[in-house]
């Protein structure tokens, strides 16, 4: 459903359907928002010109409406309740109406016409004088609204307006793209395609921005018409235009908007009422998109009709922005960390409301540790892994979705082997050699060089329910002489020494140097295993490994000089060569 969005002095209403959601910010800069049912409805898209007519008349109300909503958002004194303030109130908005009448009656009705007769005489050209007044009309109208920017709560109205311009035109593109050509080959589709094409696509326009086009074009109409018969027949004149106009400028709009190289059109009654918005202007608005959303998508979704609790919706569009200012756009990030924060999974936390100032606080400081590049592994000191959770802090590295690839086909191979005996060279995390203990009956022995990941593998087989043989040692070197193995298993240092500051942050501040650095050209480690692993091998015995991208070649290559054949290669999630492994002659 299309959304109809009015911007105020100070925030936006957006309303769909038989919802409506209001977001400010207040004095203090906080985002308040408050939700509600609306009765304001728009039912006859179907129909040319009468559509226009209740965008008009229904988004007039709904603009008054808005300003009121505003007033009540952004007040907390306690007289809000009072029904004096709500009559303090009514007498404001008649005394600006009123004004506005008085204005509109001097300066855009009878000064043009006073000084086009002054110009021209009385007795002029009655076209050329009507010509005249209809550009001084619009000229006071103009200059009118260009002094309104000097007053701090109409410019900041205006910023809001072109903050949700900005919405509504990604609406509409957006709604192009999906767009797809249509192969019509049976009669079947082409009378499908027949059936939809009658459906007249809803078209939400920038409404202060129509307001001011419908507004400029009925004192163009009504001036040159220059009826003249009365008071009561020009006033039902007047009142008929206006009608006209608002019904025609909608079709106007409509085909402005949809024909791409009459879209600059919209800029030219657009600049009247567009400033450029801040940050704060884009994320208000965006904050009242993503409630009006999910109210429509949940239908028991609760209201928030206390402005004073922090709706979910404020507090996640704040940790998407951060996020992006950060240059990290991946939407699942905010997800999983306001996700693991609540305690629930991804698709609950879009139903929940409100968070409580807790809550909140918890949020906005992991998001402030994953905005400087650290990861939501080790911000929150855990990480899933195989279906098992892992514990992982700054002196392990953090096992990656495509490390499980490499698991599964050890899984596989062990099933070849009586009581398989798993060796897992340097273990960091214990991440393979938990899920392998876990997953099957193989006896499995860890290595790693670093104490302090050891510490954390035993931890972590502890916690899973695993017995695992962990061993402090430098690759093979600590192992007993006769010890043998029928699988050796291993995801080594390999990105090159070089390569390490190009990393992001996440990776390069966050995971130990010791177990990313393969060296010069990043196979160190490879070379070093493969010439060794024969002698740890039982005969037939299997040699695993994972590798970077563009890496298996050259793997391949040291395996088969070191006396190794059937070697194969997996491909990970990407189709990339990620698993390289082989059985030693």
């Amino acid at each position: 459903m299309d959304r109809f969005v009015f911007p105020t002095s100070n925030g936006v209403v957006v309303t769909s359907a038989d919802k409506k959601v209001l977001t400010a910010t207040n004095c203090q800069g906080e985002k308040k928002l408050k939700s509600a049912l609306t009765k304001n409805k728009i039912v006859f898209w179907h129909f040319p010109f009468i559509r226009g007519l209740q965008v008009f008349f229904c988004g007039l109300l709904a603009f008054f409406d808005a300003f009121i909503m505003n007033i009540d958002l952004c007040d907390n004194s306690k007289i809000k309740k009072d029904n004096k303030y709500y009559m303090q109130k009514l007498i404001v908005l008649c005394a600006v109406l009123l004004s506005a009448c008085v204005f509109s009656f001097f300066i855009l009705g009878s000064f043009p016409n006073k000084l086009a007769v002054w110009i021209i005489g009385l007795f002029g050209n009655p076209f050329l004088r009507n010509m005249l007044v209809a550009s001084f009309k619009i000229l006071f109208f103009v200059l009118s609204l260009l002094l309104l920017r000097c007053f701090a709560s109409a410019n900041e109205c205006f910023r809001f307006n072109r903050a949700c311009d900005k919405l509504q035109s990604e609406q509409i593109l957006n709604r192009t793209k999906k767009k797809q050509p249509v192969n019509l080959k049976s009669k079947a589709k082409q009378k499908q395609i027949k059936k939809n094409s009658v459906k007249i696509e809803m078209f939400v326009p920038n409404f202060l921005n129509y307001l001011i086009f419908v507004f400029l074009l009925d004192v163009t109409v009504v001036t040159l018409c220059g009826a003249s018969f009365g008071f009561w027949f020009n006033l039902a004149f007047s009142v008929a235009l206006v009608i006209v106009c608002a019904s025609v400028g909608y079709e106007i709009a409509w085909i402005v908007e949809n024909v791409v190289w009459l879209r600059w059109l919209r800029f030219v009654t657009g600049a009247l009422v567009f400033a450029k918005p801040s940050r704060t202007h884009t994320e208000t608005v965006s904050v009242a998109v993503t409630e009006l959303g999910l109210l429509i998508s949940q239908k028991d979704r609760e209201l928030v009709k206390d402005e004073n609790k922090k709706a979910f919706s404020v507090v996640y569009n704040e940790v998407r922005n951060k996020l992006i200012s950060a240059g990290i756009n991946d939407k699942s990030d905010a997800d999983w960390l306001i996700a693991t924060i609540l305690g629930k999974n991804r698709a609950e936390i879009k139903l929940t409301p409100f968070v409580t100032d807790k809550q909140e606080q918890d949020i906005l400081r992991a998001t402030d540790r994953r905005a400087k590049g650290e990861s939501l592994d080790n911000i929150f000191g855990w990480t899933e892994f195989y279906g098992l959770r892992f514990d992982v802090n700054k002196k392990v590295l953090t096992p990656r979705m495509e490390t499980e690839i490499l698991v599964e086909q050890v899984l596989k191979a062990e099933k070849e082997f009586k009581k398989a005996k798993i060796l897992d060279l340097g273990t960091g995390s214990g991440a393979i050699a938990v899920a392998l203990a876990k997953n099957c009956d193989a006896t499995i022995t860890a290595i790693d060089v670093s104490k302090t990941a050891l510490a954390t593998a035993q931890s972590n087989a502890k916690k899973n329910d695993v017995k695992v043989e962990f061993l402090h040692s430098n690759l093979f070197e600590n192992l007993k002489w006769r010890q043998r193995f029928d699988i050796i298993v291993s995801n080594p240092p390999y990105i090159k020494t070089a390569d390490i500051e190009k990393l992001d942050k996440n990776v390069k501040d966050c995971d130990p140097h010791l177990a990313l650095d393969g060296g010069e050209d990043g196979l160190d480690f490879y070379r070093e295993i493969s010439k060794k692993a024969g002698k740890r091998l039982n005969s037939g015995g299997l040699l695993f490994y994972e590798v970077g991208k563009g890496q298996a070649t050259a793997v391949k290559k040291i395996m088969k000089e070191c006396g190794f054949d059937e070697i194969k290669t997996i491909k990970d999630y990407n189709k990339i060569e990620r698993v390289v492994y082989g059985r030693f002659k």
